[in-house]
């Protein structure tokens, strides 16, 4: 009799520790799908997503109206899986899979990797005084955040505590995203959230105004710059499919932004405001020779010829780290020749051409085979100065010598460039190129950069 309580003692205990765990069963014609059924079903047991529709249409029918409902419901899940045991057996003629997660270290091992990522490259968000740095971090981990509750969801479920939690928690990432995007760090920052999910394709970027005024502003020339780099943009409004039309206002010591998406009809796709504090644009708001002035003043000729250009790298290409290495790709429509500057956008910023070869050489010939096609420049590492900088293509049709595409005065004898004030340079290189014969394009693509911060410890 004491064998017999000892025996079933022991069998209640494996039955709970079995019961913590997850399982999922699915019945298929084959093993294969019955194991997808299982895996769908485990899914399920964790976390399980509902996505409802209800649609009214109204129409008229023998002079009465009418309507028609329309309801649907979706479910979705999405959960990861690391591993999971598949136990097969045979019921009424059918493959029975069973899923279980019966592996709870995989979980806290995955968790704790994902966190300790994280406080890697957060460690210096709650400390850092640069808070448009602080921001690209926050957003870069976003994704990471992402995975981790995925994960943490099937942690809940299993009871699993013994893993590490972020020091700064995705609650709290998020709360500081938003604050920063209610009141940004800095102009490129509001730029990115007037324009978030602006998608659409050709985007024509109106200057942008001060409200009730007809007048371009310094500051109005200079943000409607910045709003062309984060969207579709086109240079000439009847290459436009849609329009970004801004204006501003003074609310206090700060500046309302206000943006909307229109169609060619005047319909508002997306509209969005923000909230600038006034030091940025007395900061930004720089002499008439700045940069983005001189480039508001040039009106490019309408042109089939297109160019595009891109930063591909491991990470954000948007967002560059000192000697983090970067290949440059163009692109062309047509055979031609480009040429680049590249111009650091801070007050002490400077710019130069980007020298392709040895001695001079700072022309690339993208011939006929090449057409349409992603072609390399160059491989390159992040050095200093850091912030935001901005990269210019420019498209020829006709070969030009590189005397004609940089004043003779900005090279030394071995053929670089000595060190030329951004807006100088821009404003005789613009004058050159509108100069050229044939077809001309241009575009541009605007990053930041920022220090490596195992070198700053």
């Amino acid at each position: 009799m004491k064998k017999l309580i000892l025996f079933l003692f022991m069998c209640l205990i494996s039955f709970n520790a079995y019961s913590a765990d997850l399982q999922g069963i699915g019945y298929g014609s084959t093993m294969e799908e019955a194991k997808q059924e299982a895996l769908s079903d485990l899914s399920a047991s964790v976390k399980v997503q509902v996505y409802s529709k209800h649609e009214q249409t109204t129409y008229k029918n023998k002079n009465k109206i009418k309507s028609d409902y329309t309801r649907w419901t979706k479910l979705s899940t999405n959960v990861p899986l690391l591993n999971p045991s598949i136990y097969y057996s045979k019921e009424n003629g059918k493959h029975k899979a069973t899923a279980v997660i019966d592996n709870p270290a995989l979980y806290s091992k995955k968790l704790t990797d994902i966190a300790e990522r994280i406080d890697e490259m957060t460690k210096n968000v709650k400390t850092g005084s640069d808070k448009t740095l602080n921001y690209r971090v926050l957003k870069s981990v976003q994704s990471l955040y992402d995975e981790y509750e995925s994960y943490q969801a099937v942690a809940d479920v299993l009871g699993i505590k013994d893993y590490l939690l972020p020091r700064i928690s995705s609650a709290e990432a998020l709360k500081m995203i938003l604050e920063m995007q209610e009141t940004p760090p800095s102009l490129e920052v509001a730029a990115e959230v007037l324009t978030k999910d602006m998608n659409e394709k050709n985007i024509y970027v109106a200057p942008v105004m001060y409200a009730g005024k007809e007048n371009i502003t310094e500051f109005g020339a200079f943000f409607k710059d910045m709003l062309s780099t984060k969207v579709n943009s086109v240079e000439v409004e009847e290459d436009g499919r849609n329009k970004l039309r801004c204006s501003y206002t003074q609310s206090g010591n700060d500046i309302i932004m206000a943006c909307s998406l229109i169609t060619g009809i005047s319909k508002v796709l997306k509209s969005s405001a923000v909230k600038i504090p006034k030091e940025l644009v007395t900061m930004q708001a720089v002499p008439k020779t700045d940069t983005s002035s001189i480039l508001n003043t040039y009106t490019p000729p309408k042109t089939d010829y297109k160019i595009w250009i891109k930063i591909s790298t491991d990470g954000d290409p948007t967002f560059l780290r000192e000697d983090e290495p970067f290949t440059l790709f163009v692109k062309a429509n047509k055979a031609g020749y480009i040429y680049f500057i590249t111009m650091n956008n801070a007050v002490d910023g400077e710019a130069n051409i980007l020298p392709l070869d040895w001695n001079n050489k700072f022309i690339k010939y993208i011939d006929e085979k090449n057409i349409n096609k992603w072609v390399c420049i160059g491989h390159y590492r992040v050095k200093a100065p850091f912030g935001s900088e901005s990269l210019y293509a420019f498209g020829l049709e006709k070969e030009p010598m590189p005397e004609y595409i940089v004043p003779e005065y900005t090279l030394d004898k071995i053929g670089y460039l000595k060190n030329i004030r951004p807006e100088v340079l821009l404003q005789d290189v613009l004058y050159l190129f509108k100069r050229q014969q044939g077809d001309k394009t241009m575009t541009s693509i605007t990053f930041t950069t920022a220090p490596n911060r195992k070198k700053m410890q």
